[in-house]
C-alpha cells in the first residue's frame, strides 16, 4: 500500500487555529484514503502534544517519517509554514514525488491524479 505525507501547517497562535490546522490535514488525509492509499498526518498523532517537547523534536521526527513515505501532498496554506519548507526540501532531496495542492482549484481530481501516477510509476 502506498503510504503518503500530509503537510500543512500545524503551528499557529491560538490552541482553536492549531485545531483548526489539525482538522484541515485530516480532512486532506481522508482525500487520500478515499484513493486507497494510507495517509500519514503527523498533525493528527501528535494533536494534543503541543508544548510538551522542544519544538526542534517535532521538526526532525516529521522529517523522518516522511523520508519513510512514498508521496507527499501539500495542502492548501503549506507555503507559510517553515515546517512545512523544510519538508518541501526534503522531497527534493529524497526524490519523494510530491504534490503542491497550493496550486490545484480542485483538490480530490488532483490527488486521484497524483496517486495514480505514483501507483503505477512508483
Amino acid at each position: 500500500m502506498i503510504v503518503v505525507y500530509v503537510a500543512g501547517p500545524f503551528r499557529a497562535s491560538t490552541q482553536w487555529e492549531i485545531a483548526e490546522n489539525i482538522r484541515r490535514a485530516e480532512r486532506y488525509g481522508l482525500m487520500v484514503a478515499e484513493n486507497r492509499a494510507m495517509p500519514l498526518i503527523p498533525h493528527a498523532n501528535t494533536a494534543h502534544f503541543h508544548g510538551l517537547m522542544d519544538e526542534q523534536f517535532w521538526l526532525d521526527g516529521t522529517l523522518d517519517l516522511l523520508k519513510r513515505c512514498d508521496g507527499a501532498v501539500f495542502i492548501p496554506g503549506w507555503l507559510r509554514s517553515r515546517g512545512c519548507a523544510r519538508e518541501w526540501s526534503a522531497c527534493d532531496e529524497h526524490e519523494i514525488p510530491r504534490l503542491n495542492l497550493d496550486a490545484h482549484d480542485s483538490p480530490r481530481p488532483a490527488i486521484a491524479r497524483f496517486l495514480s501516477d505514483l501507483l503505477h510509476n512508483g
